[in-house]
C-alpha cells in the first residue's frame, strides 16, 4: 500500500486527478447539506401565498434567512457523520506521510476545515457546535460551553462535566514531528475553566476543578493535577537555544 501511495504522489497527473476528485467529494457533501435549505426556499418561492408582491418578497427573504441556519444544522450532521466515518480506526500513534491513515486523516481534515469556515463560527456556544463535536467522536459530559472552533481530532478528546472553553482556544490531538503525523489523546476533567487563546497539545491532560488562564500553553504529554491554577508567564523574550548546521 505504501508503494502505491508513493507512486500516486510522484505522478503529477494522478496527483492532480486525485485532488479534483477530492474537491468534488467536498462539493457533494456541501450540496447534500444544502438540500433542506434549497427545498425550503424553492417551496416558498413557488407558493407565493399573498396577492401583494412585496409581501411575497418579504416571505422569501425570511425563508432565505431561515435556510441559512437550516444549512448549519444539516451541515453539522452531514460533515460530523462523514468525519466520524473517516476517523474510525484512528488510534494514538505515529504515522508516516505515505501511510494510508495519513491520507485518510487529510481528507478528514478537509471536511473539518469546511465546517470551521462555513458553520462553526456562527454557532459557537450553542448545542449545535456540541452536537458537531459529539458526532465526530468527542466524549463530552454535561453543561459544556464551547466558544471556539479549534477542537481538532476530537475523536481523541474527552471532556468532563461543567467545562468552559474560551474563545480562540486550540485543543489539538495531532502534531507533526520528524516527518511523522503524531496522534494522541487529550483529557479534560470536570469543572474546568479554560481561558481564551489557550493551546493544548496532544497527550496532555487537565485535572478536574482546575483553571487555565488565558493565553496559556500546555505542552504535549503534560499532566495538570486536579485543583490547579495555570497562568502564562508574562513577557518571555525570544532566545536562541541552538544552531542548525549544514543547511544548503
Amino acid at each position: 500500500m505504501n508503494k502505491i501511495m508513493k507512486s500516486l504522489i510522484s505522478n503529477p497527473a494522478t496527483f492532480q486527478i486525485a485532488g479534483l476528485l477530492l474537491y468534488l467529494f467536498y462539493g457533494l457533501l456541501i450540496g447534500i447539506a444544502l438540500i433542506p435549505s434549497a427545498l425550503l426556499v424553492t417551496s416558498i418561492n413557488k407558493l407565493r401565498p399573498f396577492n401583494l408582491p412585496a409581501l411575497n418578497t418579504c416571505l422569501l427573504a425570511l425563508g432565505i434567512g431561515t435556510s441559512v441556519y437550516l444549512f448549519f444544522i444539516a451541515g453539522v450532521i452531514v460533515f460530523g457523520a462523514t468525519g466520524r466515518l473517516l476517523s474510525l480506526g484512528f488510534r494514538p500513534g505515529k504515522y508516516k506521510t505515505t501511510d494510508p491513515t495519513f491520507y485518510r486523516w487529510l481528507i478528514y481534515g478537509g471536511i473539518h476545515t469546511i465546517s470551521i469556515n462555513l458553520i462553526l463560527p456562527y454557532v459557537m456556544g450553542s448545542g449545535i457546535i456540541r452536537l458537531y463535536f459529539k458526532l465526530l467522536g468527542c466524549k463530552m459530559g454535561k453543561d459544556v460551553f464551547i466558544n471556539t472552533v479549534g477542537l481538532h481530532d476530537s475523536y481523541l478528546l474527552t471532556i468532563g462535566d461543567n467545562v468552559v472553553i474560551g474563545g480562540k482556544t486550540d485543543i489539538t490531538c495531532h502534531i507533526f514531528e520528524g516527518g511523522y503525523l503524531i496522534l494522541d489523546r487529550i483529557t479534560i476533567g470536570s469543572n474546568v475553566m479554560i481561558g481564551a487563546n489557550t493551546y493544548i497539545m496532544p497527550g496532555a491532560s487537565v485535572g478536574s476543578n482546575s483553571s487555565i488562564g488565558a493565553n496559556s500553553q500546555i505542552r504535549k504529554n503534560k499532566k495538570i493535577d486536579e485543583k490547579s491554577l495555570i497562568l502564562p508567564l508574562p513577557g518571555l523574550p525570544a532566545k536562541q537555544i541552538a544552531r542548525i548546521m549544514n543547511i544548503k
